[in-house]
C-alpha cells in the first residue's frame, strides 16, 4: 500500500511538473489537479490538523508531500510561509529537515 502511495504521489508531482513546463497547455487528470489544488490550498489554512486530514484523505504520506509538492513553483513549505501561513510551513518544515546523518569520527 505504501508504494503505491509513493508512486500515486509521484505522478502527481510529475504530472504537475509537466503541466508546468509545457509550452502548451495540456489537460491534467482532473482528480490529480483537484488533489494537488486541495493540498497547496490546504497548506495555506495555517492549521496543520486541517493539512494532515486533507493530506491523509488522498491517502499520501505527509512526508513525501512535504519533499515534493511544488505549489506556484515554490515548495510547498516556502508557499505556505511566503502567504502568512507560518503554523503549517514550520510543520512542513519540520518534516522536509527530517534526514539526519550520523557519521562516526573513528572512520575517517
Amino acid at each position: 500500500m505504501k508504494k503505491l502511495t509513493i508512486t500515486t504521489l509521484v505522478g502527481l508531482v510529475t504530472s504537475f511538473t509537466l503541466l508546468l513546463s509545457a509550452p502548451t497547455k495540456a489537460a491534467m487528470d482532473p482528480v490529480v489537479e483537484k488533489a494537488l489544488q486541495d493540498v497547496c490550498y490546504s497548506s495555506l489554512s495555517n492549521k496543520t490538523m486541517s493539512f494532515k486530514q486533507i493530506v491523509k484523505s488522498y491517502r499520501l504520506s505527509l512526508k513525501d508531500v512535504a519533499e515534493n509538492v511544488v505549489c506556484n513553483g515554490e515548495d510547498i513549505g516556502t508557499f505556505a510561509a511566503e502567504n502568512g501561513a507560518h503554523n503549517t510551513a514550520n510543520f512542513i518544515r519540520s518534516l522536509q529537515q527530517g534526514h539526519v546523518e550520523i557519521q562516526e569520527l573513528a572512520s575517517l
